[in-house]
C-alpha cells in the first residue's frame, strides 16, 4: 500500500520532460527565441496546469500539500469556485486560462472515462499578493481517475489506482459544459429560474398538436408513442440560441426562442460543448 508521504517530490523535473515520458508530443514547444535550448521554459506551455491527450489522458498539476488518504486510498478534492476568479477581478486573465482550462481537461476525463496521469508540485503556494512557486516535482507512476465531477457546483474528486468508469451525460450538463468559469455559475441560477419557460413551451406544443414531437428535421421522435402512457407529456426544451451569448445581465426568453426535442438529438446538439443548428444536425 502507497503512503501519502511516498507520493513527495523530491526533485524538480521539467513538466516538458515529463509530458515526453509519457509520449506526449512537445515539438511545438521549441517555437519560441532561444529554440529546443530554451523549450522548458516556453511560458505559452511550462505553467500550464493541466495537457490534454485527446481520446488517451489528460495531465494534471496538483499540489502535494492537498493530497488526502483514508482508509488506504489516496484522492484529491477540488471545488472550481476556489481558484476561478470573476472576470471583473484584475490581473486574472492568463490565470483564469489556464484555471478553465483546468476545469475543461478534468471534465474530459470524466465525461470520457479518460485516464488522469497526475504531477504532483511542491512548493510555497499564491496567497493572492504573489506567485506560486515549484520547488519540486514529479510524476506519479499510478494512473488516477475522476470519480466524481458536479458541473454545477464546481466539485470534483480524483482517486488514485482507480480504473475510470463510463457515465451518462445528461443533454443538461452537455449545455452546462459550453460555459466556462463563474458564467457556468450564473447559468445554473438563470436555468432554475427558467423553469417556467420550458413548462409553458410544452404546454404550448401540447394545445396546438396534442402531443410533443421533437422539432430537429428528419426525426420527428414522440416519446408517448413510443413508450405509451409512461411518455406522455414528455419531451425536452432547447434554446435555439446559446445562452452564453446572453448579455451578462441575462435576456428576455419567448417561446419562440425554445424548441421541443428528444433526448438523443438534445444531446447531439450539445455534444462538446457546441450549440448546432436543428437544420444541420441530422444529414
Amino acid at each position: 500500500m502507497t503512503a501519502r508521504a511516498d507520493l513527495a517530490p523530491k526533485t524538480r523535473l521539467l513538466v516538458m520532460d515529463i509530458l515526453q515520458s509519457l509520449g506526449m508530443d512537445v515539438s511545438k514547444w521549441a517555437d519560441m527565441k532561444g529554440g529546443a535550448t530554451r523549450a522548458a521554459s516556453n511560458p505559452k506551455y511550462c505553467y500550464n496546469w493541466s495537457f490534454l491527450q485527446p481520446g488517451e489522458f489528460v495531465v494534471a498539476c496538483l499540489w502535494y500539500e492537498s493530497l488526502k488518504q483514508r482508509s488506504g486510498e489516496l484522492y484529491y478534492e477540488i471545488n472550481r469556485g476556489k481558484w476561478i476568479k470573476p472576470r471583473t477581478e484584475p490581473g486574472t486573465g492568463s490565470s483564469n486560462k489556464r484555471a478553465n482550462d483546468f476545469d475543461q481537461h478534468l471534465w474530459l476525463a470524466y465525461s470520457e472515462a479518460l485516464p488522469l496521469r497526475v504531477i504532483f508540485v511542491d512548493g510555497p503556494q499564491s496567497d493572492g499578493t504573489k506567485p506560486s512557486k515549484v520547488n519540486a516535482r514529479r510524476l506519479d507512476d499510478t494512473a488516477w481517475a475522476i470519480t466524481e465531477y458536479d458541473l454545477a457546483t464546481g466539485r470534483c474528486v480524483m482517486v488514485r489506482g482507480t480504473a475510470p468508469l463510463p457515465v451518462k451525460i445528461s443533454a443538461e450538463d452537455l449545455e452546462l459544459s459550453g460555459f466556462e468559469g463563474t458564467e457556468r455559475s450564473r447559468f445554473v441560477i438563470h436555468r432554475r429560474r427558467e423553469g417556467a419557460m420550458r413548462r409553458a413551451k410544452i404546454s404550448e406544443a401540447l394545445s396546438k398538436t396534442g402531443k410533443l414531437v421533437c422539432e430537429v428535421p428528419k426525426c420527428g421522435f414522440d416519446f408517448e408513442a413510443r413508450y405509451g402512457s409512461l411518455g406522455k407529456g414528455y419531451a425536452q426544451v432547447h434554446h435555439l440560441t446559446p445562452l452564453h451569448k446572453a448579455p451578462p445581465e441575462g435576456r428576455k426568453i419567448k417561446l419562440s426562442d425554445l424548441a421541443i426535442v428528444c433526448a438523443n438529438c438534445h444531446a447531439m446538439i450539445h455534444a462538446g460543448g457546441e450549440c448546432r443548428e436543428l437544420a444541420r444536425l441530422i444529414r
